[in-house]
């Protein structure tokens, strides 16, 4: 593998750039810049069709033996052609969280180069609205298309500037032929960056087979960037951001809510329930604002813990707009005051000067000022004029309204609600408010999540992990579809990684603040043994492995029983874990209620109702619910994010929060069934077994398990 590495510190110079023995010539770093928001943003060489992974730390030579503890910052982003850039705003997925560089005093960086893309047809994606050079206000709906003549395309990513976005809002599959097409929906809010253009791109994956059958076939994985479309952001009110990912009242934290603006104006800030009531008003004057909420209302009132919204609304008031250092946005990472191509849009002082224009030839774009296209831009697809500001937008003089958007929680989901002005209300029941990473739109905290995986990466060509001696001399566990040392083949999981982070990206923007998070080799088979795992110590937990079930007796338990048994591949070797060898189950508040296990077979109903029948229980009294698969369990890459959904908030058409276990199986049905994948193995069952007491858990309300089981499953596909 080729790697590059370098070192940035606070005030983006670079003071060191390095490249390792094993590094070729093409592989180095050709920029590093600082945007307005002092996220760091890394330019290499690279090679079409390859994948990176840029890993940092915080220092040099921290280990024992004088070499360097590198962290994962981001995995599996693909090449953009010759040159490929990334922006670092830290990673708040991960337990320890990376923050952002601007809370960080250095920061060193390693890009690896992982190889070439394994499948030679590549997909295709591509940005279908916006176009290039739009100039937008407000929220952004962003449509992307992919396809690809493979049997699997695992979605879309989108990238603003090089930070990836939350996950679509919706998306819609269909085939045409041998070709299979996904549509995504995103939307993000532009007044969560500054004024100016802004670089938004996708990228897509597709696979040739479904991953996660065992004795399958190896799954051969093709990458896809779009074109770079430019658009030009335009707000009176930007760069809304939250001093929190995540914002917990009773541990003594303060959310500070920021933004700055494009005049000198009156703002005021709304703090509203979900019930659309006020709870909390604070009113200023300036260029800029900053409020710490405290968590309580207006008064000091007490309040609830939940999902809350945040209306910023804003109005010229006349006065001078000073150029000091007030963290305006110049648009070209400067952190300066606004450049001349945007002060007829944003001061007004010079609206009847004259400056070139571009419109898009075919008349789908608003004319927007030719300055902000980047040098060596293609304009063949431009019209290119002189005039004014006055004339060209004369409905959009960012001075003469009320200009009023509203914010979740996030540092987005800010919308302009009206161009006349006014102030709309918002609910949780209304339309899509996205979230800019990593911030979440909970006051206080639901509850804890834990998630761990192996994405068997070396495994591509098949691994086979001999089967478990049985406990007899040297006979081995006969297994499903195999025998003695006739070993079940299990393959690589790309599909995973995004599997886990839509999860907690949805689980964190519900309020489960993820403090566990252990990927590839950080998880040991005996992090799953007895007791002592680290699952019990959070409310609720996600396992991602290869799983199958006994045909023949294990008895390394006494007495023998039939049992499940799981795949771990960390230390560069293979065993199985056996589920007779688990304990899920954590004491008091903040103990394990509720895991689920994302596995083929995790609860196979004949080999569960054998360890019941023999009191072999992989779990203990305090434990709730645990939720798996009575049958092969295909990766999508979007169901665990629904079910964190569907949890805490319910359907898209019933806002009313589902218990744990429906929402496992509506989570199921709706990701396989707005997939275009037809799935070999079907029908596909999942399966939920607890505590009876335990039967209508929600993240909500729960109860006390009484010691009683039960065992359920349903189909999930074909929908029933």
């Amino acid at each position: 593998m080729k790697t590059i590495q370098g070192i940035i510190m606070a005030g983006v110079l670079v003071l060191a750039l390095t490249t390792n023995g094993f590094a070729q010539t093409n592989l180095h770093f050709i920029g590093v810049s600082q945007t307005d928001e002092q996220a760091i943003r890394l330019t290499w060489a690279s090679t079409n069709h390859e994948v990176y992974q840029i890993q940092c730390a915080g220092a040099l030579a921290t280990n024992a033996d004088g070499s360097t503890a590198w962290q994962i910052l981001y995995d599996d982003y693909p090449s953009q052609g010759t040159n490929t850039f990334w922006l670092d705003t830290g990673n708040y997925n991960l337990a320890p969280q990376i923050p952002h560089p601007k809370n960080m005093p250095m920061r060193f960086y390693w890009i690896l180069d992982k190889g070439a893309d394994t499948l030679s047809d590549e997909p295709s994606v591509s940005i279908t609205s916006p176009t290039n050079g739009t100039a937008v206000t407000g929220e952004l709906t962003i449509t992307v298309i992919a396809s690809t003549d493979q049997p699997v395309l695992s979605g879309t990513k989108l990238y603003v500037d090089g930070q990836e976005m939350q996950m679509a809002d919706s998306t819609t599959n269909y085939a045409n032929g041998s070709t299979n097409y996904e549509a995504d929906t995103y939307s993000i809010n532009t007044c969560e960056w500054g004024n100016g253009i802004h670089t938004i791109f996708a990228t897509t994956e597709c696979i040739s087979n479904p991953e996660g059958v065992n004795n399958g076939s190896p799954s051969l994985i093709g990458h896809a960037v779009s074109a770079f479309v430019p658009v030009l952001f335009s707000n009176l009110v930007t760069r809304i951001s939250f001093s929190q990912p995540s914002f917990d009242p009773s541990s003594g934290q303060t959310q500070q809510v920021s933004a700055v603006f494009a005049a000198n104006v009156n703002w005021t800030l709304n703090i509203v329930n979900v019930l659309s009531n006020i709870v909390r008003t604070a009113t200023g004057s300036g260029i800029s604002m900053q409020f710490n909420w405290d968590g309580n209302g207006n008064g000091g009132a007490s309040l609830p813990a939940g999902v809350y919204y945040y209306y910023i609304s804003a109005q010229t008031n006349g006065l001078a707009y000073q150029n000091a250092d007030n963290g305006s946005d110049s648009g070209d990472g400067s952190g300066g005051p606004p450049s001349p191509s945007f002060a007829s849009a944003l001061t007004g002082g010079t609206a009847d000067s004259t400056q070139l224009f571009a419109i898009p030839a075919d008349g789908s774009g608003a004319a927007v000022p030719f300055a902000i296209y980047p040098p060596g831009f293609d304009t063949n697809d431009l019209i290119i004029f002189e005039g004014s500001m006055a004339d060209i937008l004369p409905q959009r003089n960012l001075l003469s309204r009320t200009a009023s958007f509203n914010a979740m929680d996030s540092g987005s989901g800010i919308s302009a609600d009206n161009a006349s002005g006014g102030s709309s209300a918002s609910s949780q029941n209304s339309s899509a408010t996205p979230q800019r990473p990593p911030n979440n739109p909970i006051r206080g905290f639901a509850g804890t999540v834990g998630i761990a995986y192996q994405r068997y990466s070396s495994w591509t060509n098949g691994y086979a992990p001999t089967a478990p001696l049985n406990g007899i001399l040297t006979q081995h566990v006969a297994l499903q579809d195999a025998g003695g040392n006739n070993p079940i083949k299990f393959y690589a999981m790309s599909t995973y990684q995004a599997e886990a982070n839509n999860f907690i990206g949805a689980a964190k923007y519900w309020g489960l603040n993820t403090t566990l998070n252990k990927i590839d080799d950080q998880l040991s088979i005996n992090d799953l043994r007895g007791t002592g795992t680290p699952f019990n110590n959070v409310n609720l937990g996600v396992l991602l492995l290869h799983g199958t079930y006994g045909t023949g007796l294990d008895y390394t338990v006494p007495g023998g029983v039939k049992q499940m048994y799981f795949a771990i591949a960390s230390g560069g070797g293979a065993q199985y874990l056996r589920m007779s060898e688990m304990n899920f189950g954590g004491a008091g508040t903040n103990g394990l209620k509720w895991m689920a296990i994302m596995a083929c077979f995790s609860l196979y109903h004949t080999d569960w109702q054998y360890m019941q029948g023999v009191n072999v229980k992989p779990y203990n009294n305090n434990l709730h619910l645990l939720l798996g698969c009575d049958t092969t369990e295909y990766s999508n890459a979007k169901l665990l994010a629904y079910w964190a959904r569907y949890m805490a908030f319910g359907t898209s058409t019933n806002y009313a929060p589902m218990t744990i276990r429906a929402a496992w199986y509506q989570a199921a049905t709706d990701a396989y069934f707005r997939s275009h994948v037809q799935y070999a193995i079907s029908p596909l069952i999942f399966a939920v077994a607890g505590d009876s007491a335990c039967h209508d858990d929600m993240l909500q309300t729960n109860y006390m398990p009484t010691g009683s089981w039960f065992y359920e499953r349903t189909q999930v596909y074909p929908a029933q």
